[in-house]
Protein backbone atom coordinates (compact mmCIF):
# COMPACT_ATOMS: atom_id res chain seq x y z
CA UNK A 1 0.00 0.00 0.00
CA UNK A 2 1.33 3.46 -0.88
CA UNK A 3 1.58 5.93 1.99
CA UNK A 4 0.15 9.35 1.27
CA UNK A 5 2.19 12.52 1.34
CA UNK A 6 1.45 15.34 3.81
CA UNK A 7 -0.25 17.26 1.04
CA UNK A 8 -2.64 14.40 0.36
CA UNK A 9 -3.74 14.41 4.00
CA UNK A 10 -5.59 17.67 3.43
CA UNK A 11 -9.31 17.48 2.72
CA UNK A 12 -10.03 16.03 -0.68
CA UNK A 13 -11.72 18.79 -2.72
CA UNK A 14 -13.88 16.25 -4.53
CA UNK A 15 -15.17 14.83 -1.26
CA UNK A 16 -15.49 17.92 0.91
CA UNK A 17 -18.98 19.40 1.20
CA UNK A 18 -20.82 16.92 -0.99
CA UNK A 19 -24.47 17.80 -1.50
CA UNK A 20 -27.03 15.49 0.09
CA UNK A 21 -28.01 14.19 -3.35
CA UNK A 22 -24.41 13.46 -4.36
CA UNK A 23 -23.77 11.79 -1.01
CA UNK A 24 -26.75 9.48 -1.52
CA UNK A 25 -25.66 8.70 -5.09
CA UNK A 26 -22.15 7.89 -3.86
CA UNK A 27 -23.48 5.47 -1.26
CA UNK A 28 -26.29 3.97 -3.33
CA UNK A 29 -25.61 4.13 -7.08
CA UNK A 30 -28.39 3.85 -9.62
CA UNK A 31 -29.18 0.21 -10.36
CA UNK A 32 -28.28 -1.03 -6.88
CA UNK A 33 -30.22 -4.00 -5.54
CA UNK A 34 -32.58 -3.16 -2.69
CA UNK A 35 -33.93 0.06 -1.21
CA UNK A 36 -32.66 2.73 1.17
CA UNK A 37 -34.42 4.30 4.12
CA UNK A 38 -34.35 7.81 5.55
CA UNK A 39 -35.07 8.16 9.25
CA UNK A 40 -36.30 11.55 10.49
CA UNK A 41 -35.98 12.00 14.25
CA UNK A 42 -38.51 14.62 15.37
CA UNK A 43 -38.31 14.12 19.11
CA UNK A 44 -36.96 11.76 21.71
CA UNK A 45 -40.01 9.56 21.23
CA UNK A 46 -40.83 10.09 17.56
CA UNK A 47 -38.98 8.82 14.49
CA UNK A 48 -40.40 8.47 10.99
CA UNK A 49 -38.96 6.13 8.36
CA UNK A 50 -39.39 6.58 4.62
CA UNK A 51 -38.07 4.04 2.09
CA UNK A 52 -37.15 4.68 -1.54
CA UNK A 53 -35.36 3.12 -4.50
CA UNK A 54 -31.74 4.04 -5.20
CA UNK A 55 -32.97 6.10 -8.17
CA UNK A 56 -35.45 8.17 -6.16
CA UNK A 57 -33.54 8.59 -2.90
CA UNK A 58 -31.11 11.36 -4.08
CA UNK A 59 -34.02 13.52 -5.19
CA UNK A 60 -35.86 13.02 -1.92
CA UNK A 61 -32.74 13.74 0.18
CA UNK A 62 -32.69 17.43 -0.75
CA UNK A 63 -36.22 17.87 0.64
CA UNK A 64 -35.30 16.42 4.05
CA UNK A 65 -32.49 18.79 5.06
CA UNK A 66 -34.65 20.82 7.43
CA UNK A 67 -35.10 17.77 9.66
CA UNK A 68 -32.69 15.65 11.71
CA UNK A 69 -32.34 13.10 8.92
CA UNK A 70 -30.34 9.87 8.80
CA UNK A 71 -29.68 7.43 5.92
CA UNK A 72 -29.13 3.66 5.86
CA UNK A 73 -25.67 2.58 4.73
CA UNK A 74 -26.81 -0.85 3.52
CA UNK A 75 -29.82 -1.73 1.38
CA UNK A 76 -32.97 -3.70 2.19
CA UNK A 77 -35.97 -5.38 0.62
CA UNK A 78 -38.33 -2.79 2.05
CA UNK A 79 -37.96 -0.65 5.19
CA UNK A 80 -34.65 -1.11 7.02
CA UNK A 81 -34.57 -4.30 9.05
CA UNK A 82 -31.85 -6.90 9.50
CA UNK A 83 -34.24 -9.61 8.41
CA UNK A 84 -34.88 -7.83 5.09
CA UNK A 85 -31.23 -7.25 4.20
CA UNK A 86 -30.70 -7.16 0.41
CA UNK A 87 -27.07 -6.04 0.00
CA UNK A 88 -24.19 -5.17 2.29
CA UNK A 89 -22.70 -1.93 1.07
CA UNK A 90 -20.14 -0.61 3.56
CA UNK A 91 -17.98 -0.91 6.66
CA UNK A 92 -18.15 2.05 9.02
CA UNK A 93 -17.04 3.71 12.24
CA UNK A 94 -18.93 6.22 14.39
CA UNK A 95 -16.09 8.06 16.14
CA UNK A 96 -17.36 9.86 19.27
CA UNK A 97 -14.26 12.04 19.58
CA UNK A 98 -16.21 14.48 21.76
CA UNK A 99 -15.92 11.93 24.57
CA UNK A 100 -12.10 11.78 24.41
CA UNK A 101 -9.48 13.83 26.28
CA UNK A 102 -8.72 16.88 24.17
CA UNK A 103 -12.23 16.89 22.70
CA UNK A 104 -12.00 20.67 22.33
CA UNK A 105 -9.61 20.11 19.43
CA UNK A 106 -11.07 20.97 15.97
CA UNK A 107 -12.28 18.07 13.87
CA UNK A 108 -9.28 18.51 11.54
CA UNK A 109 -7.07 17.33 14.42
CA UNK A 110 -9.00 14.08 14.72
CA UNK A 111 -9.04 13.56 10.94
CA UNK A 112 -5.24 13.86 10.87
CA UNK A 113 -4.96 11.44 13.80
CA UNK A 114 -7.26 8.92 12.11
CA UNK A 115 -5.33 9.11 8.84
CA UNK A 116 -1.97 8.63 10.55
CA UNK A 117 -3.19 5.51 12.32
CA UNK A 118 -4.79 4.07 9.20
CA UNK A 119 -1.57 4.59 7.26
CA UNK A 120 0.49 3.01 10.02
CA UNK A 121 -1.83 -0.02 10.04
CA UNK A 122 -1.84 -0.28 6.20
CA UNK A 123 -5.63 0.10 6.14
CA UNK A 124 -7.01 2.17 3.25
CA UNK A 125 -8.55 5.53 4.12
CA UNK A 126 -12.37 5.82 4.16
CA UNK A 127 -14.34 6.38 0.98
CA UNK A 128 -16.07 9.27 2.71
CA UNK A 129 -15.51 10.96 6.07
CA UNK A 130 -18.28 13.07 7.57
CA UNK A 131 -18.19 15.64 10.36
CA UNK A 132 -21.39 14.87 12.26
CA UNK A 133 -21.57 18.07 14.31
CA UNK A 134 -19.45 16.79 17.18
CA UNK A 135 -17.81 13.57 15.95
CA UNK A 136 -16.74 11.78 12.76
CA UNK A 137 -18.41 9.11 10.63
CA UNK A 138 -15.95 7.06 8.57
CA UNK A 139 -17.42 4.95 5.76
CA UNK A 140 -15.57 2.40 3.62
CA UNK A 141 -17.76 1.61 0.62
CA UNK A 142 -17.31 -1.96 -0.64
CA UNK A 143 -18.29 -3.91 -3.70
CA UNK A 144 -21.80 -5.08 -2.70
CA UNK A 145 -22.01 -8.37 -0.80
CA UNK A 146 -25.03 -10.71 -0.65
CA UNK A 147 -26.82 -11.12 2.67
CA UNK A 148 -25.20 -14.56 3.07
CA UNK A 149 -21.87 -12.81 3.71
CA UNK A 150 -23.24 -11.11 6.83
CA UNK A 151 -21.29 -13.28 9.35
CA UNK A 152 -17.97 -12.46 7.65
CA UNK A 153 -18.92 -8.79 7.40
CA UNK A 154 -19.93 -8.67 11.09
CA UNK A 155 -16.64 -10.24 12.19
CA UNK A 156 -14.66 -7.72 10.14
CA UNK A 157 -16.67 -4.74 11.40
CA UNK A 158 -16.25 -5.87 15.00
CA UNK A 159 -12.49 -6.10 14.45
CA UNK A 160 -12.38 -2.63 12.86
CA UNK A 161 -14.27 -1.11 15.80
CA UNK A 162 -11.86 -2.78 18.23
CA UNK A 163 -8.88 -1.27 16.41
CA UNK A 164 -10.22 2.26 16.92
CA UNK A 165 -11.88 2.11 20.34
CA UNK A 166 -9.20 4.52 21.57
CA UNK A 167 -10.45 7.05 18.99
CA UNK A 168 -13.99 6.81 20.29
CA UNK A 169 -15.33 4.07 17.96
CA UNK A 170 -18.88 3.30 19.14
CA UNK A 171 -19.24 -0.47 19.66
CA UNK A 172 -23.02 -0.14 19.24
CA UNK A 173 -22.48 0.95 15.64
CA UNK A 174 -22.15 -2.64 14.42
CA UNK A 175 -25.54 -3.61 13.00
CA UNK A 176 -26.53 -3.84 9.34
CA UNK A 177 -29.46 -1.46 9.81
CA UNK A 178 -27.23 1.39 11.08
CA UNK A 179 -28.05 4.92 9.86
CA UNK A 180 -25.72 7.95 9.64
CA UNK A 181 -26.57 11.65 9.47
CA UNK A 182 -27.16 13.14 6.02
CA UNK A 183 -24.80 16.00 5.00
CA UNK A 184 -26.54 19.36 4.87
CA UNK A 185 -28.69 18.67 7.95
CA UNK A 186 -28.06 20.22 11.35
CA UNK A 187 -27.02 18.37 14.49
CA UNK A 188 -29.62 19.72 16.90
CA UNK A 189 -27.45 18.84 19.92
CA UNK A 190 -24.67 21.21 18.86
CA UNK A 191 -26.31 23.43 16.23
CA UNK A 192 -23.52 22.57 13.78
CA UNK A 193 -24.00 21.54 10.17
CA UNK A 194 -23.25 17.97 9.14
CA UNK A 195 -20.90 17.87 6.17
CA UNK A 196 -18.47 15.62 4.32
CA UNK A 197 -14.86 16.60 4.96
CA UNK A 198 -12.65 13.97 3.33
CA UNK A 199 -12.55 10.62 1.54
CA UNK A 200 -11.13 8.66 -1.36
CA UNK A 201 -14.52 8.22 -3.12
CA UNK A 202 -13.38 4.64 -3.84
CA UNK A 203 -15.13 1.33 -3.40
CA UNK A 204 -12.99 -1.48 -2.01
CA UNK A 205 -13.04 -5.22 -2.54
CA UNK A 206 -14.27 -6.67 0.75
CA UNK A 207 -11.86 -9.60 0.96
CA UNK A 208 -8.74 -7.45 0.53
CA UNK A 209 -10.02 -4.76 2.90
CA UNK A 210 -11.00 -7.36 5.50
CA UNK A 211 -7.57 -9.02 5.28
CA UNK A 212 -5.86 -5.68 5.95
CA UNK A 213 -8.09 -5.08 8.96
CA UNK A 214 -7.50 -8.56 10.37
CA UNK A 215 -3.74 -8.30 9.80
CA UNK A 216 -3.69 -4.94 11.61
CA UNK A 217 -5.39 -6.63 14.57
CA UNK A 218 -2.97 -9.55 14.42
CA UNK A 219 -5.80 -11.92 13.57
CA UNK A 220 -5.82 -14.60 10.83
CA UNK A 221 -6.99 -13.62 7.38
CA UNK A 222 -9.59 -15.56 5.44
CA UNK A 223 -6.88 -17.33 3.43
CA UNK A 224 -5.05 -18.33 6.61
CA UNK A 225 -8.28 -19.66 8.13
CA UNK A 226 -8.96 -21.58 4.91
CA UNK A 227 -5.48 -23.12 5.06
CA UNK A 228 -6.01 -24.11 8.68
CA UNK A 229 -9.33 -25.70 7.78
CA UNK A 230 -7.65 -27.68 5.01
CA UNK A 231 -4.99 -28.86 7.46
CA UNK A 232 -7.68 -29.97 9.90
CA UNK A 233 -9.60 -31.92 7.25
CA UNK A 234 -9.57 -35.58 8.06
CA UNK A 235 -8.47 -35.10 11.65
CA UNK A 236 -10.72 -36.58 14.36
CA UNK A 237 -13.39 -34.22 15.66
CA UNK A 238 -13.69 -33.42 19.34
CA UNK A 239 -15.81 -35.96 21.20
CA UNK A 240 -15.36 -38.79 18.69
CA UNK A 241 -13.04 -41.80 18.88
CA UNK A 242 -9.94 -41.29 16.77
CA UNK A 243 -10.60 -42.21 13.16
CA UNK A 244 -14.20 -43.37 13.70
CA UNK A 245 -17.28 -41.61 12.38
CA UNK A 246 -20.36 -41.56 14.58
CA UNK A 247 -22.33 -43.93 12.31
CA UNK A 248 -19.54 -46.54 12.26
CA UNK A 249 -18.94 -46.32 16.01
CA UNK A 250 -22.61 -46.93 16.84
CA UNK A 251 -22.75 -49.79 14.33
CA UNK A 252 -19.92 -51.39 16.30
CA UNK A 253 -21.74 -50.73 19.59
CA UNK A 254 -24.86 -52.33 18.15
CA UNK A 255 -22.80 -55.41 17.25
CA UNK A 256 -21.40 -55.47 20.81
CA UNK A 257 -24.94 -55.35 22.22
CA UNK A 258 -25.86 -58.41 20.12
CA UNK A 259 -22.86 -60.28 21.56
CA UNK A 260 -23.79 -59.22 25.09
CA UNK A 261 -27.40 -60.41 24.86
CA UNK A 262 -26.19 -63.73 23.43
CA UNK A 263 -23.81 -63.97 26.43
CA UNK A 264 -26.88 -63.50 28.63
CA UNK A 265 -28.63 -66.43 26.94
CA UNK A 266 -30.73 -64.34 24.56
CA UNK A 267 -32.67 -62.46 27.26
CA UNK A 268 -31.64 -59.28 29.08
CA UNK A 269 -31.57 -59.71 32.87
CA UNK A 270 -34.16 -57.93 34.99
CA UNK A 271 -33.04 -54.43 35.96
CA UNK A 272 -31.23 -53.86 32.68
CA UNK A 273 -34.07 -54.31 30.19
CA UNK A 274 -35.15 -50.67 29.77
CA UNK A 275 -31.54 -49.52 29.61
CA UNK A 276 -30.58 -52.17 27.05
CA UNK A 277 -33.52 -51.42 24.75
CA UNK A 278 -32.87 -47.67 25.06
CA UNK A 279 -29.24 -48.23 24.00
CA UNK A 280 -30.38 -50.32 21.02
CA UNK A 281 -32.76 -47.51 19.99
CA UNK A 282 -30.01 -44.88 20.43
CA UNK A 283 -27.74 -46.84 18.10
CA UNK A 284 -30.52 -46.84 15.51
CA UNK A 285 -30.77 -43.01 15.61
CA UNK A 286 -27.21 -43.02 14.25
CA UNK A 287 -27.32 -46.01 11.91
CA UNK A 288 -30.88 -46.28 10.54
CA UNK A 289 -33.53 -43.99 9.10
CA UNK A 290 -36.20 -42.61 11.41
CA UNK A 291 -38.83 -44.69 9.60
CA UNK A 292 -37.01 -47.94 10.46
CA UNK A 293 -36.53 -47.31 14.17
CA UNK A 294 -39.93 -48.56 15.36
CA UNK A 295 -39.84 -51.85 13.46
CA UNK A 296 -36.28 -52.72 14.55
CA UNK A 297 -36.86 -51.83 18.21
CA UNK A 298 -40.06 -53.91 18.28
CA UNK A 299 -38.17 -56.93 16.89
CA UNK A 300 -35.40 -56.56 19.49
CA UNK A 301 -37.94 -56.13 22.30
CA UNK A 302 -39.83 -59.27 21.28
CA UNK A 303 -36.70 -61.42 21.47
CA UNK A 304 -34.44 -59.80 24.09
CA UNK A 305 -36.82 -57.97 26.46
CA UNK A 306 -40.20 -59.74 26.15
CA UNK A 307 -41.12 -58.86 29.73
CA UNK A 308 -41.22 -55.12 29.06
CA UNK A 309 -44.73 -53.69 28.79
CA UNK A 310 -46.00 -52.29 25.51
CA UNK A 311 -46.11 -48.84 27.10
CA UNK A 312 -42.42 -49.02 28.03
CA UNK A 313 -41.39 -50.21 24.57
CA UNK A 314 -43.46 -47.55 22.78
CA UNK A 315 -42.03 -44.86 25.07
CA UNK A 316 -38.48 -45.88 24.13
CA UNK A 317 -39.39 -45.87 20.43
CA UNK A 318 -40.99 -42.40 20.51
CA UNK A 319 -38.04 -40.97 22.44
CA UNK A 320 -35.61 -42.35 19.84
CA UNK A 321 -37.71 -40.96 16.98
CA UNK A 322 -37.62 -37.51 18.57
CA UNK A 323 -33.85 -37.78 18.92
CA UNK A 324 -33.51 -38.78 15.26
CA UNK A 325 -35.40 -35.64 14.20
CA UNK A 326 -32.92 -33.32 15.91
CA UNK A 327 -29.92 -31.69 14.27
CA UNK A 328 -27.44 -34.28 13.04
CA UNK A 329 -23.72 -33.58 13.08
CA UNK A 330 -20.53 -35.60 13.23
CA UNK A 331 -19.50 -33.36 16.15
CA UNK A 332 -21.38 -34.54 19.27
CA UNK A 333 -21.63 -31.07 20.82
CA UNK A 334 -23.56 -29.88 17.74
CA UNK A 335 -25.67 -33.04 17.46
CA UNK A 336 -29.15 -33.36 18.96
CA UNK A 337 -28.86 -37.14 19.25
CA UNK A 338 -27.46 -38.98 22.26
CA UNK A 339 -23.78 -39.97 22.25
CA UNK A 340 -22.79 -42.68 24.74
CA UNK A 341 -19.16 -43.70 25.11
CA UNK A 342 -18.32 -47.40 25.15
CA UNK A 343 -17.11 -47.01 28.74
CA UNK A 344 -20.45 -45.54 29.82
CA UNK A 345 -22.38 -48.39 28.18
CA UNK A 346 -20.13 -50.95 29.88
CA UNK A 347 -20.88 -49.22 33.18
CA UNK A 348 -24.65 -49.13 32.56
CA UNK A 349 -24.79 -52.83 31.62
CA UNK A 350 -22.14 -53.89 34.18
CA UNK A 351 -19.85 -55.45 31.58
CA UNK A 352 -16.40 -56.19 33.01
CA UNK A 353 -13.23 -55.92 30.95
CA UNK A 354 -12.71 -59.67 31.30
CA UNK A 355 -16.12 -60.27 29.72
CA UNK A 356 -15.37 -57.65 27.03
CA UNK A 357 -12.16 -59.47 26.11
CA UNK A 358 -13.85 -62.89 26.19
CA UNK A 359 -16.67 -61.73 23.90
CA UNK A 360 -14.35 -59.75 21.62
CA UNK A 361 -16.27 -56.49 22.14
CA UNK A 362 -15.01 -53.64 19.98
CA UNK A 363 -16.40 -50.61 21.84
CA UNK A 364 -18.11 -51.59 25.09
CA UNK A 365 -15.35 -51.64 27.70
CA UNK A 366 -13.77 -49.34 30.30
CA UNK A 367 -11.38 -46.44 29.75
CA UNK A 368 -8.62 -48.52 31.31
CA UNK A 369 -9.22 -51.33 28.82
CA UNK A 370 -9.20 -48.80 25.98
CA UNK A 371 -5.82 -47.48 27.17
CA UNK A 372 -4.46 -51.05 27.49
CA UNK A 373 -5.56 -51.92 23.94
CA UNK A 374 -4.07 -48.71 22.58
CA UNK A 375 -0.74 -49.42 24.27
CA UNK A 376 -0.77 -52.98 22.92
CA UNK A 377 -1.43 -51.77 19.37
CA UNK A 378 1.33 -49.20 19.64
CA UNK A 379 3.76 -51.85 20.88
CA UNK A 380 2.87 -54.14 17.98
CA UNK A 381 3.29 -51.27 15.53
CA UNK A 382 6.73 -50.39 16.89
CA UNK A 383 7.88 -54.01 16.86
CA UNK A 384 6.68 -54.38 13.26
CA UNK A 385 8.74 -51.33 12.30
CA UNK A 386 11.87 -52.92 13.75
CA UNK A 387 12.02 -51.33 17.20
CA UNK A 388 14.06 -53.17 19.88
CA UNK A 389 12.17 -54.54 22.87
CA UNK A 390 12.92 -53.10 26.29
CA UNK A 391 14.40 -56.44 27.42
CA UNK A 392 16.81 -56.55 24.49
CA UNK A 393 17.81 -52.95 24.96
CA UNK A 394 18.52 -53.47 28.66
CA UNK A 395 20.50 -56.65 27.90
CA UNK A 396 22.67 -54.95 25.30
CA UNK A 397 23.22 -51.79 27.29
CA UNK A 398 23.91 -53.73 30.49
CA UNK A 399 26.57 -55.70 28.65
CA UNK A 400 28.14 -52.49 27.33
CA UNK A 401 28.43 -51.10 30.84
CA UNK A 402 29.83 -54.28 32.48
CA UNK A 403 32.09 -55.27 29.53
CA UNK A 404 31.91 -59.06 30.23
CA UNK A 405 34.25 -59.84 27.29
CA UNK A 406 37.17 -58.55 29.34
CA UNK A 407 36.46 -61.10 32.10
CA UNK A 408 36.37 -63.79 29.37
CA UNK A 409 39.76 -62.61 28.07
CA UNK A 410 38.57 -61.71 24.55
CA UNK A 411 37.60 -58.71 22.42
CA UNK A 412 34.09 -57.25 22.36
CA UNK A 413 33.67 -58.25 18.71
CA UNK A 414 34.69 -61.88 19.39
CA UNK A 415 32.38 -62.06 22.40
CA UNK A 416 29.36 -61.04 20.29
CA UNK A 417 30.42 -63.32 17.38
CA UNK A 418 30.36 -66.31 19.73
CA UNK A 419 26.83 -65.30 20.86
CA UNK A 420 27.87 -65.06 24.49
CA UNK A 421 25.66 -61.95 24.88
CA UNK A 422 22.55 -64.16 24.59
CA UNK A 423 23.39 -65.78 27.91
CA UNK A 424 22.73 -62.42 29.59
CA UNK A 425 19.21 -62.07 28.23
CA UNK A 426 16.33 -62.76 30.62
CA UNK A 427 14.69 -66.15 30.13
Amino acid sequence: MEHSSPASRRNSPATADLSAADYVRLLHPTGSIGKVSFVMIRSRDEAITRTYSAETAPIIAESLLDESTYLTLNRFNGPRDGGRLAQINALYLDLDVHRLPGSNQPHEHWIEKLHMELDAKSIPRPSVLTFTGRGLAAIWLIDPLPKEARPRWSACLSCLIGLFKHLGADSACSDVARVFRVPGTTNLKTGQEVRTVDGTLRRYGFDDLADRIFEAADRPTRRQLSNRKAEQAGKPRSGEPRGLASRKRFAMISSDLDKIVSHWGGHVPEGKRNTFLHLVATCLTHTASEADIEDQVLRTAASATPDLSEREVVGIIRSAERQAQKACSSTPVLDGRLHYSGARIAELLEISDDVARTLGLEQVFSKEERARRKASREKERRMASGATSREEWLSQNSASRKQPWKAAGMSRTKWYELGLHNALRPT
